[in-house]
């Protein structure tokens, strides 16, 4: 049998934020993870592992998940193919930079990350970056004015 590709997206019994996007990120980094708040405001992980069948790539995936401190509420693992088949069915919501949302803002980059680990901005850490729905920003500097 040969490998496929199959995405993991669970979801963990803590709340995400920039206290604990590191370790949320540290056990996918390999995988090509990425971290956010999930649509019912919990820490998601999404990554993606190789496997010969959904069987081996559920296993992969929880021996993963194993290693946070935190319980699994949920996980849902699909091939590749299907995963991007139902992204592309969904539309995203406007994304901008840190930097991107201190200039509409008018603030520091600084002060935007201040923002995001105060949680008074709700952002997404995908690897490194901190991504910030345009949606928020306009809220925020709305709550500001």
């Amino acid at each position: 049998m040969t490998a496929q590709s199959y995405n993991v997206i669970a979801e963990l019994d803590t709340e995400f934020g920039p206290e604990n996007a590191e370790q949320l990120l540290d056990p996918i980094a390999d995988y090509s993870g990425a971290a956010g708040r999930s649509e019912l405001g919990h820490a998601e992980v999404i990554f993606t592992v190789p496997a010969e069948s959904v069987r081996q790539a559920n296993s992969t995936a929880l021996a993963i998940l194993e290693t946070y401190p935190w319980p699994l509420r949920s996980v849902r693992v699909l091939l590749t193919a299907d995963y991007d088949r139902l992204l592309d069915g969904v539309d995203l919501p406007p994304l901008l930079s840190v930097q991107e949302a201190a200039d509409r803002l008018g603030i520091s980059r600084q002060a935007v990350i201040k923002a995001i680990s105060t949680q008074r901005l709700p952002a997404i850490r995908v690897g490194g970056t901190w991504i910030v729905r345009e949606s928020s920003v306009r809220a925020l500097s709305q709550r500001s004015a």
